[in-house]
């Protein structure tokens, strides 16, 4: 009987350090899996910071790209206004030297017609004169 129980409680030894080492090697893939786990995360958690960080880089760069364009429409527009201004006045400069330009005209036409009026007026009292000195000759004559 002795051998009996020496046998058992040698059996109870072995599964007991069988038991052991179950425990010892599900402790092991435990922390195994627990090690994969906060690896993952930590790899989700950078690729989720990769990914943050690249949309912010497309962002900020189409916010720059709207900018240039915006601020390149704002020149276009300040460069057709200053072309409008720009023609609008020289179109008054054209227009205000058309005007000078008739009116020296008119005046040249004035001073044209003055003169011929003058001279028209001079032979005219040149006639009259002729004709009273032909008048005074014939009635001296009779």
């Amino acid at each position: 009987m002795e051998a009996l129980e020496k046998e058992l409680r040698e059996a109870e030894l072995a599964s007991a350090s069988t038991g052991s080492e179950m425990k010892e090697l599900l402790l092991l893939f435990r922390e195994d899996g627990d090690r994969r786990a906060e690896a993952e995360a930590k790899l989700r958690r950078e690729e989720r910071e990769e990914r943050r960080l690249d949309e912010k880089r497309e962002r900020d760069e189409r916010e720059h790209v709207r900018r240039v364009e915006a601020a390149a429409v704002e020149a276009r527009r300040q460069q057709d206004r200053e072309d409008e201004t720009n023609k609008r006045d020289a179109a008054l400069r054209k227009e205000e030297a058309e005007r000078a330009e008739r009116r020296e005209e008119e005046a040249e036409g004035r001073r044209q017609f003055e003169a011929r009026l003058e001279l028209d007026r001079s032979e005219a009292r040149q006639q009259h004169e002729q004709m009273l000195l032909l008048i005074s000759s014939m009635q001296k004559s009779k």
